[in-house]
């Protein structure tokens, strides 16, 4: 998990493939499970900043950072505190679904019960 002194780095929206044939073992015919993410680097992974990757705070919010920018997050507030929430309820349960996701990987990153 930890990268560098101020960046964690993460597997984010892990997609199951069952079947999964590789390129280079087509002839095997042998197919495996494989995992497929989302992130930038080449093996999926995503780079966060994250100054203390040993507190869970700051890895909860380096993940919800590697979605929303912090003036996504105010705008997606002050939408559902302005009642805009009810003209787009989406908007705000697809965040919140992503921060409670957010806590629950950096729990069980750092061991958290």
């Amino acid at each position: 998990m930890v990268y560098d002194g101020s960046h964690i780095i993460g597997y984010l929206n892990e997609e199951i493939v069952e079947d999964y044939l590789p390129e280079e073992h087509q002839e095997d015919e042998q197919a495996y499970t494989a995992y497929k993410y989302t992130g930038t680097e080449a093996d999926g992974g995503t780079v966060m900043p994250c100054d203390n990757p040993s507190d869970y705070g700051e890895v909860a919010n380096a993940i919800i950072r590697s979605r929303y920018s912090v003036s996504q997050e105010m705008a997606i507030h002050r939408h559902a505190g302005n009642g805009d929430y009810e003209d787009n309820p989406k908007e705000y349960e697809d965040y919140n679904q992503w921060c409670e996701a957010a806590v629950a990987l950096a729990k069980k990153w750092l061991g958290i019960s």
